[in-house]
């Protein structure tokens, strides 16, 4: 079982991440992650020149969190899995760039005023790719290793077909698979995954007005009770479908001990889907 981390703290989840960090690599330098920690909580609380705070209510700074932490523990497991993937620093870094700013595409310019950042709902794996450029640009970051992390998050789409990605290498793709999956299942392991569902349908309510029948799938709930109702489907079909097919079954590096089929993060939906459908098994 993982430790528990506070996935409302910053610092608590940066710590997390560099203690991993200087097990797997004793020499690296963890510099560059510490940057990007320092700047990203800077752009979620409103002092990111250019941009205001976060507005959101369910991808807010604690989702981003919540998948940064499933991340770096899905990326110690590949790294010690016999079946794993060797990672090395500069790898684990644009890992947890991207993760970091996976969802920055929901943050709002200062002279944008209409609603809140739910109305970038369709856009915002696009706009997080283009904030990550020009974001690590800015930091002398070379064009491939910049191409690599908006890679990682595309691979985060809601229907997104990654075999269609054109992935450089063979661990850009592996480290893509993790943060997809990392993104899912972070949120849906949380304690508070059912309640938060209530702020996500707000989130889908904003788009729909906006977007309309290109708002798509996001229209089809009409409550939030009835997203919570619809877990289990939601599990067994896309959700399920999601790791194993576009990610690669990469979820595995999450069990603990490896090889073991124990996943605390499997397990820990399941119980929350397990309030909505008593009779719920994996």
């Amino acid at each position: 079982m993982f430790p528990d981390v506070n996935t409302q703290d910053w610092k608590a989840v940066e710590r997390e991440v560099e203690g991993i960090f200087r097990r797997l690599f004793t020499d690296g330098d963890f510099a560059p992650v510490h940057q990007t920690f320092a700047d990203i909580e800077q752009l979620f609380a409103g002092h990111y020149p250019g941009y205001q705070s976060c507005d959101m209510r369910y991808h807010d700074s604690e989702h981003t969190l919540q998948a940064t932490v499933a991340m770096v523990r899905l990326l110690d497991g590949m790294e010690q899995a016999p079946d794993g993937m060797p990672l090395t620093p500069p790898g684990f870094t644009l890992g947890m760039h991207a993760v970091l700013m996976h969802d920055a595409g929901y943050l709002k310019l200062r002279g944008d005023i209409e609603g809140t950042g739910a109305k970038y709902t369709m856009t915002h794996v696009n706009r997080s790719a283009e904030f990550a450029n020009r974001y690590l640009r800015s930091r002398g970051c070379p064009a491939r290793d910049r191409a690599a992390v908006e890679h990682m998050i595309h691979s985060t789409g809601f229907f997104v077909d990654t075999g269609k990605i054109p992935f450089h290498s063979e661990p850009e793709r592996m480290l893509a698979y993790a943060l997809g999956t990392a993104d899912l299942m972070g949120q849906m392991a949380a304690p508070n995954y059912l309640n938060e569902l209530d702020n996500l349908f707000e989130e889908f309510q904003e788009c729909v007005q906006r977007q309309g029948p290109a708002a798509g799938v996001l229209a089809t709930y009409r409550s939030a009770e009835d997203m919570r109702a619809k877990t289990p489907q939601f599990f067994r079909g896309h959700v399920m479908r999601m790791l194993t097919v576009q990610w690669g079954g990469v979820y595995r590096f999450l069990e603990r001990p490896l090889g073991s089929g124990k996943n605390p993060y499997l397990e820990a939906i399941a119980e929350n889907i397990r309030k909505v459908d008593p009779s719920f098994r994996l």
